[in-house]
């Protein structure tokens, strides 16, 4: 039989429900495994309750009646010893206890353990533990109970209706979540080429499997651990049997394990952010590097917050950096008590060559905002290193748009490389020029004197601006509005602005004199390098001699001082954004007649802020660097772009029918 011919209309109307069928297959396909299970976990058989009179317990009958009624009121249960069944309403400590071997968890309590290969550590969560989250709730919600009955004629807009819903998912719900750090792990006798093995953790909620382990068979969860970390989160009413197994090592595997667990009623005790690394690179140089975390407000008139978090001691962040031939860490990335082992075995290994130390503080650089920063020192020139950050919960200090830590959060994991050369070196914390801090033209007279060199060009940038100074006030900047320079700037703008200008110009960004990149310009090329030999060499043109070698501008520095008293041989130098020279000429009085340069001139002493993967286009204050993330551990990523890859082309096939 011949197949009806299909009118144009018809032909792309088929394509498209065949493109749709496609991608619904494709986003199936492509669902995400998480390593964290979730799901409410199914009500053990002896959890289904019944009095002696074989009436089934209401859910919300007080535990208090239900003992009266059970062993109060039945004479013959008393005197045989008021045996009561195990119920979810009584107390472990009445009923009975578990098994020889089994540990019983204590809420928002860590607990660390050491095992050996192939053994199975036992643990419980007790139902007590459990619902007293539930009964602090209710002993709360009696003024909540009262408002909501007081508001009952209030408009849906009003706090009655959400706080009912509120009250009633507190009486409702016993969530419970349980986090394993791996704080040890086995070392390779050699160069490993298999991954670490990891712990796996089971669950059960019966008391018929209070030791739930690999030889466990039905209603019992496996989470195997993934970098050191396993979580696992339900809803349960039951007692919460755990078991976490050490894995018999294989060849070439040496040592034992130890791990921190921890059980919650309230949130993960420990957690892992595998999406961000919450870090900043500020600037690096040959043998040290500067990080900033993002700002943790974001209100400035914040003041009570602000003033805590630059206040708090000892500061709750940690940076572990480990050079990449040495990071010996790996299954630990996501554990916090991992990393610090990590590090601990790299400093007291025979062979170890490390040498890293961080300086952690606050600041509040550029932004007024706190921060965390991190000095890391030690490092060696033209060298790849790994890093991670991590956190420790502190009481009443949550960074913005976080839930609260109550254990520790990890970060993911980054890569940076620290520079080639030694003619750069980073300074920040400046007396004058706060807002400073980047690698700036140095040599090896202030290799180990770093507050030398900082002095040296705070001064130049301090007195520069006492003169600048006694030129404004010389113009009516409080007087009435017909009289100002500006209806729009101030002689305070024009302050900040020159004050922000100056410090960019008199402490050029430094980079090493073989970067390549956006914004980069040539210093001292008439010096010789490291290795003795001038730059350029190679180029003896009378074309490259006119137009470079014998230009002042790549002869020497933008700031004199630094010829004269630094003297750090050929660089380039990373040159400020023209809007700092833009905001000086609009905020600052005609009569200081500031002006910048032609628009054919400017190129060579401003480079222009543009956005994209090449990283910074010139120089700022606050100016930071993105890092390069470990691609590793974001799992989800793939998917995501397989997903939105497969649509873009699902639209391609349809608008071509």
């Amino acid at each position: 039989m011949q197949l009806p011919k299909l009118s144009p209309l018809q032909s792309r109307l088929l394509a498209s429900v065949i493109a749709t069928c496609l991608v619904i297959i494709i986003w199936i396909s492509f669902q995400p495994h998480h390593f964290v299970y979730a799901a409410e976990l199914p009500v053990a058989p002896q959890d289904v309750e019944y009095s002696q009179l074989g009436q089934l317990i209401p859910p919300d009958t007080d535990s208090e009646a239900i003992l009266g009624s059970e062993v109060h009121g039945n004479p013959e249960a008393e005197r045989e010893g008021g045996y009561v069944g195990d119920f979810k309403y009584f107390d472990r400590s009445l009923i009975g206890r578990a098994e020889e071997g089994v540990d019983t968890l204590t809420n928002n309590e860590a607990k660390e353990m050491d095992t050996t290969p192939g053994t199975t550590k036992y643990f419980v969560l007790e139902k007590s533990q459990i619902q007293a989250r539930r009964r602090a709730y209710q002993d709360s919600s009696l003024e909540l109970r009262d408002t909501v009955n007081t508001s009952e004629s209030a408009t849906e807009d009003e706090d009655g209706p959400h706080a009912r819903d509120l009250l009633q998912s507190r009486q409702g719900s016993d969530q419970v979540y349980i986090t394993v750090n791996t704080c040890q792990q086995p070392i390779p006798e050699h160069i490993a080429t298999d991954d670490p093995p990891q712990l796996t953790l089971y669950v059960s909620t019966s008391a018929n499997n209070q030791k739930p382990g690999p030889k466990s068979k039905d209603g019992v969860t496996s989470i195997t651990f993934q970098h050191g970390y396993g979580a696992y989160n339900a809803t349960t009413t039951s007692d919460v049997y755990i078991g976490i197994d050490a894995p018999a090592l294989t060849k070439g595997w040496n040592g034992s394990f130890s791990f921190q667990i921890t059980a919650s009623t309230d949130a993960p005790y420990d957690t892992y952010d595998q999406w961000d690394t919450f870090l900043r690179m500020v600037d690096t140089d040959a043998d040290s590097s500067l990080f900033v975390t993002q700002d943790l407000l974001s209100e400035r008139n914040d003041t009570a917050n602000i003033t805590n978090w630059m206040g708090v001691t000892p500061v709750p962040f940690s940076m572990y950096a480990f050079k990449s031939t040495d990071w010996g860490g790996k299954g630990l990335e996501w554990s916090k008590c991992g990393l610090q082992w990590s590090l601990d075995h790299a400093l007291n290994s025979t062979n170890s060559t490390q040498k890293i130390t961080v300086d952690t503080t606050m600041t509040n650089r550029s932004t007024s905002l706190p921060k965390g920063q991190f000095h890391v020192m030690g490092l060696e020139k033209n060298t790849s290193y790994v890093g991670f950050l991590a956190m420790d919960g502190v009481n009443g200090l949550v960074p913005e748009n976080m839930t609260a830590i109550r254990g520790s959060r990890v970060w993911n994991q980054f890569n940076w490389t620290t520079k080639a050369e030694s003619t750069c070196q980073v300074i920040f914390d400046l007396p004058f020029c706060k807002d400073v801090a980047y690698a700036v033209p140095s040599s090896p007279q202030f290799a180990n004197n770093t507050p030398a060199l900082k002095e040296l060009y705070d001064t130049q940038a301090e007195n520069y601006y006492t003169n600048f100074s006694n030129s404004l006030a010389q113009v009516a900047c409080d007087t009435k509005g017909s009289a100002q320079y500006s209806l729009a700037r101030t002689c305070t703008d024009c302050a900040r602005d020159y004050k922000a200008w100056l410090c960019s110009v008199l402490m050029p960004r430094c980079e090493d004199f073989s970067a390549e990149g956006p914004g980069l310009k040539d210093r001292n090329i008439d010096q010789p390098l490291a290795n003795g030999s001038l730059p350029y060499a190679y180029n003896m043109t009378k074309e490259f001699n006119e137009t470079t070698r014998e230009r002042f501008a790549f002869q020497g520095s933008r700031n004199p001082l630094i010829d004269s008293a630094i003297q750090p041989g050929p660089y380039k130098e990373l040159l400020p954004c023209e809007d700092l020279c833009f905001d000086i000429v609009r905020s600052c009085p005609a009569q200081l007649q500031f002006k910048c340069p032609a628009r054919s001139m400017r190129s060579g002493s401003y480079g222009k802020r543009e956005s994209g993967p090449q990283g910074l286009t010139c120089n700022f204050p606050g100016a930071l660097v993105n890092l390069n993330q470990f691609q590793g551990a974001a799992i989800a990523l793939p998917v995501r772009l397989s997903v939105s890859v497969a649509i873009s082309m699902v639209v391609g096939i349809v608008l071509w029918i």
